[in-house]
């Protein structure tokens, strides 16, 4: 699934939180992707001034969900993990046996990742953090490997808590 998928499949209201956060806590990306979106649609910078707050948030948001603007996307989920959601990175990294930097970055991810670590560092991150924030982290996870690894693809595909859609997400 790619990030413009995921963040249909998350809903609305997961996808205006993380724009919403972009615009407060890192502004000067959240114009930049306006700016980069505006481009490919052929709008002056003017017409996001012209806008309030909220519905530069609004605007944002529906678009970042097509596909053609799934680059975008991706640079603000990863964005929001990296720095709204680190303390979710590394209980994961450290509960799955993975060195990083002590903010979740990771500069030699493995080969192989074993099976019961990688299950508790789940257990663990859904523990202090909503299933849909769990869900998008492991989604993205998966995709910095060819092929991913098969733990996290069957928890992402098996583990009730982490179907999207499902009561728990």
């Amino acid at each position: 699934m790619n990030a413009s998928e995921l963040l249909k499949a998350v809903g609305p209201e997961k996808c205006l939180e993380i724009v919403t956060w972009t615009q407060k806590d890192t502004r000067e990306a959240f114009v930049t992707a306006l700016h980069q979106i505006g481009a490919q649609r052929k709008l002056r910078p003017q017409y996001f001034q012209s806008k309030s707050r909220p519905e530069q948030v609004q605007w944002l948001a529906s678009y970042l969900t097509w596909k053609s603007f799934d680059g975008v996307a991706e640079q603000i989920l990863q964005l929001w993990l990296l720095k709204e959601k680190v303390g979710m990175l590394t209980t994961f990294l450290d509960a799955a046996g993975s060195k990083h930097d002590g903010k979740g970055q990771v500069d030699d991810l493995p080969d192989e990742l074993e099976d019961d670590k990688v299950k508790a560092g789940i257990d663990a991150i859904l523990k202090d953090n909503p299933a849909k924030d769990v869900v998008i982290y492991l989604t993205l996870f998966q995709k910095q490997k060819d092929g991913g690894w098969p733990v996290i693809a069957d928890a992402l595909e098996n583990r009730e808590e982490l179907k999207l859609g499902g009561a728990a997400a």
